[in-house]
């Protein structure tokens, strides 16, 4: 019964706290144009992406300039990641994370593009791989606010682990007090906490 009455509450703490996930998660990347999509959405990367419901039109020449950029030059990064969120703007995630993987792979220790293949990890339901990506970057930094957050954000979405979720995002309020978004993840940690009691 406890357990049903847990997992009732925390189906209402998804419907009910929706909107504040969605404009903590938008907000903690600074990428989009409006603070508030439903759940679960990968954040935006470009510009163009202003509508949530209707990806935005892909240029094509772009893509095919990219592309040949990326082939002349395995080592670079921002082809790849454009490429990556060109896709994931297009909500083509396995793509996504083909070509996030390329940027990572030519620059392991880049924290932000673990961070967008994670992202797109976890939008495309590989959600043991999303966590074991932004793990690896926490490896790096575990102070990191948006692999911190990131990470929590899966947790609960995607493995139903409230507490998890809970302990990471106290740890970006412990190691980053001047975090722009401080306030609304401590919102959040209370809201999980008073859904799961």
């Amino acid at each position: 019964m406890k357990e049903a009455f847990r997992g009732a509450s925390l189906a209402f703490l998804l419907v009910g706290a929706g909107l504040g996930f969605a404009g903590v998660y938008l907000g903690i990347h600074h990428r989009a144009t409006e603070l508030v999509k439903p759940l679960p959405k990968l954040k935006p990367r470009s510009e163009t992406a202003t509508e949530p419901d209707k990806p935005p039109p892909l240029d094509t020449a772009r893509l095919q300039q990219l592309e040949e950029t990326v082939k002349a030059d395995p080592k670079n990064t921002k082809a790849p990641t454009e490429l990556g969120n060109m896709q994931a703007d297009q909500r083509n995630y396995n793509e996504a994370i083909q070509w996030y993987q390329q940027a990572v792979n030519a620059d392991p220790r880049n924290i932000e593009l673990r961070n967008y293949l994670g992202e797109a990890q976890f939008e495309a339901n590989r959600i043991d791989d999303a966590l074991a990506t932004f793990q690896a970057a926490l490896q790096m930094n575990p102070s990191n606010p948006e692999a911190l957050f990131d990470y929590g954000y899966v947790l609960l979405q995607g493995k139903n682990d409230p507490e998890g979720a809970i302990r990471s995002w106290e740890k970006l309020v412990q190691d980053n007090p001047k975090f722009d978004q401080l306030d609304r993840v401590k919102q959040l940690i209370a809201t999980v906490k008073e859904r799961i009691k």
